[in-house]
């Protein structure tokens, strides 16, 4: 709700983030080759698992090509021009959007933010060394996007790295997060994290 002696710009409308989450799913089955999820019953793991790692690395490299200049279009647009409905329009909650600019104002991204009329919020960013950025809203509206999907790809393929890292922990293969690690080609610690996490799943 607006508070009384504040203004704000229009709201931005929101990117359709539902589909882009089902379009997600859909390009990592495929990099997977499967058709559907339950088709991972029936496929290699040790193949599976190298496609997982594949479609992490890729996702990871997009957040971090966007992710700073999504943060810095909806910095300006919070701190600057006072627009509504920005969580939408970026993708994330109330709380997730709030975190994202308490971190870049206060490298703590549970600092409660300035919270007055709009020429103290601007006082408070500049102060801050919020940059101010040129067509801002354009700029989330193209970032954002981009940013939810690599991230909606990378968790619907955890899902699948977590079930190959469990199928190869057991019979018939038996190999240790070391091997799995090897043969994926990523870090020991993330082959153990997502063993815990499959593990967990099963109440193991």
């Amino acid at each position: 709700m607006p508070k009384a002696g504040k203004t704000y710009g229009p709201r931005i409308t929101a990117p359709n983030y539902a589909q882009i989450d089902q379009t997600a799913e859909r390009q990592v089955l495929k990099e997977l080759g499967l058709e559907r999820p339950e088709d991972a019953v029936t496929a290699r793991p040790d193949d599976l698992i190298v496609k997982a790692a594949r479609i992490l690395e890729q996702a990871d490299a997009e957040v971090a090509l966007h992710l700073d200049e999504r943060d810095e279009a909806l910095a300006h647009l919070w701190f600057y021009e006072q627009r509504l409905g920005l969580s939408k329009t970026v993708g994330l909650t109330n709380m997730g959007y709030r975190h994202v600019l308490a971190k870049m104002m206060f490298d703590d991204k549970r600092h409660p933010l300035p919270d007055g009329p709009n020429e103290e919020l601007v006082q408070a960013a500049e102060a801050a060394g919020i940059k101010r950025v040129e067509n801002a809203e354009e700029k989330l509206l193209k970032t954002a996007p981009i940013v939810h999907a690599a991230r909606a790809r990378r968790d619907v393929a955890v899902r699948f790295m977590q079930e190959a890292v469990f199928a190869l922990s057991e019979k018939p293969y038996g190999w240790t997060p070391e091997q799995i690690a090897e043969h994926a080609g990523v870090e020991r610690n993330l082959i153990y994290k997502q063993r815990a996490a499959a593990r967990k799943r099963r109440g193991l």
